[in-house]
């Protein structure tokens, strides 16, 4: 079985690469030519260099192909213009849909993210499900959340319209190797001496490991009766932020001093940092944003039992082995990198 995965120099796409090679699939990336694909090709998987904003680039990517794992997308949240991740997130998942149907492709894999779930997921006391009504108001700060929603609305069309089989899977907070965001932060903000946590809020976040993400996504592909569901990717129990970057400073070794500082001037801190980055045109996210600053202070329940029950799914990998791995990860990472 031969399977597409887009988005593969990323946390989810290398890690669904890996785990569909484990399991003897052929395996396809989708890469563009300005990619580090220094990982993936130790992987052994097939490289075609393609856009999905290019209509045109992916019909060899899809031919041939029994399943694709659309994992790309524009990952900042709070930092862009709505022109490129309505670009990159809305009009490239239509490409790949489109490419996909006339490929005669029999499976597709949506990678959504919980978002979709706003502002449900951060004001209910209770978990939010795949029942939870999906609404996102556009605004500055919602950019990727909404062009998320456009996205899985598109799928569910053409799902619906029995141009191909969509399967949807919604993430939590999501870490591993390559991880730009959740890891990264939490990696860099505990290797300082000191660590000073923004106001005394302590949220419970749905985190989870991309293997595990990998593993339910590749369950969805495969079920008969994943068509046409959406499955939340949460571990059983919740995990208090601050809960997770202990999990990190363990696995970093070494002793912190911890505090707390007002949450109104962390909020100034990042607002600041955010500006310069306006200012100097930066392309890259800046390490904290203001729309970071916030979801620190809000939580993110999901109930990702659906999975479950329906596909067996279990997330296998603890918050301290997963962080153990990350660590490890990273600090080969940044060796190489000195190298350079």
């Amino acid at each position: 079985m031969k399977a597409l995965v887009t988005g593969g120099t990323g946390c989810v796409g290398s890690a669904l690469v890996e785990r569909l090679i484990e399991k003897g699939y052929r395996v396809r990336a989708l890469v563009r030519k300005t990619s580090d694909l220094s990982h993936l090709k130790t992987t052994g998987a097939e490289l075609v260099f393609g856009d999905v904003e290019d209509y045109d680039s992916l019909t060899p990517a899809v031919n041939g192909v029994d399943i694709v794992f659309h994992a790309a997308a524009k990952v900042t949240p709070g930092w862009g213009t709505w022109e490129e991740f309505e670009r990159s997130t809305v009009k490239g998942t239509r490409n790949l849909l489109e490419a996909s149907s006339r490929a005669k492709v029999p499976r597709f894999v949506q990678v959504s993210s919980y978002t979709v779930y706003e502002p449900s997921c951060r004001m209910s006391e209770t978990p939010v499900d795949e029942s939870t009504p999906c609404s996102v108001a556009f605004t500055q700060d919602t950019y990727y959340d909404y062009a998320k929603l456009l996205a899985e609305q598109a799928c569910w069309e053409y799902h619906k319209q029995g141009k191909i089989k969509v399967s949807m899977i919604r993430i939590g907070s999501v870490y591993g190797a390559r991880d730009r965001l959740l890891a990264d932060r939490i990696y860099r903000y505990v290797a300082f001496p000191v660590v000073l946590w923004p106001g005394k809020v302590d949220p419970r976040y749905a985190i989870v490991h991309a293997t595990d993400v990998a593993d339910l996504a590749i369950l969805a592909a495969t079920s008969d009766k994943a068509a046409g569901q959406a499955y939340n990717v949460a571990p059983p129990e919740p995990i208090r932020l601050k809960a997770f970057s202990e999990a990190m400073i363990k696995a970093m070794g070494g002793r912190r001093i911890r505090g707390t500082m007002p949450y109104s001037v962390a909020y100034v801190w990042c607002a600041l940092m955010e500006a310069i980055a306006r200012v100097r045109r930066a392309k890259e996210m800046p390490f904290l944003n203001r729309y970071s600053i916030k979801i620190m202070q809000t939580e993110c329940c999901m109930d990702g039992s659906k999975a479950g029950r329906e596909l067996g799914w279990v997330p296998k990998i603890s918050a301290e082995e997963g962080t153990r791995q990350y660590v490890e990860w990273r600090r080969a990472h940044d060796r190489a990198l000195k190298k350079k």
